[in-house]
């Protein structure tokens, strides 16, 4: 009977060691592909077109031709004050 709690009790530290190994792995699988992750988005943020301009119109003039020339397109004349 001693063998048999003897070999039930190195089994289980087997399974224990095992189980601590593949959880330690995981962990480190997971920094992997975090360190992974944020290194696609800092070159995402790098390489991302900043042709957005700071001032939509920079004068009222400019964004009044502008929707005079979307209104000439669609046939909706704007009528200019004075």
């Amino acid at each position: 009977m001693d063998f048999i709690g003897a070999g039930l009790a190195n089994l289980a530290g087997i399974l224990i060691f095992a189980i601590v190994a593949a959880g330690v792995a995981k962990a480190f699988q997971i920094a992997g592909t975090l360190s992974e992750i944020k290194e696609l988005l800092a070159d995402i943020k790098r390489n991302t077109d900043t042709h957005t301009p700071t001032v939509p119109f920079a004068t009222t003039e400019s964004a009044e031709n502008l929707l005079r020339a979307v209104s000439a397109e669609l046939d909706h004349p704007v009528t200019q004050k004075n």
